[in-house]
């Protein structure tokens, strides 16, 4: 009888270098407190970021494609965590949109 629940196993190899071997160490570790690693992500993104991107954006006259790529940014943190996604998932996503804010933030300063 075939059972539901997934189960995780950890394999390392051994062409793997350091910095990945720790980044899947502590993302293993990290699993256990997924949901307030969301929840910290999602507030962070959405107390934070959000709101320095909309005050650039109002002060140095930013325009509305500015305004669309920090929502669809957004909403790369808000799927993998309303899909209960692993950590894994989770951290990258939230890279990726913190540099996009951050960039756009820039580009609007300068």
């Amino acid at each position: 009888m075939a059972t539901l629940s997934h189960s995780v196993s950890t394999s390392s190899s051994a062409t793997s270098n350091g910095l990945m071997a720790a980044y899947n160490a502590f993302v293993e570790k990290a699993e256990f407190n997924r949901i307030g690693w969301a929840a910290s992500a999602l507030m962070f993104q959405g107390c934070i970021l959000t709101p320095a991107l909309l005050i650039t954006m109002f002060y140095f006259n930013g325009s509305d494609w500015q305004l669309l790529v920090g929502n669809l940014s957004f909403l790369l943190v808000l799927v993998p965590i309303l899909g209960a996604m692993h950590v894994k998932y989770i951290f990258p996503s939230f890279g990726v949109s913190l540099l996009i804010h951050l960039a756009l933030i820039l580009v609007n300063i300068l």
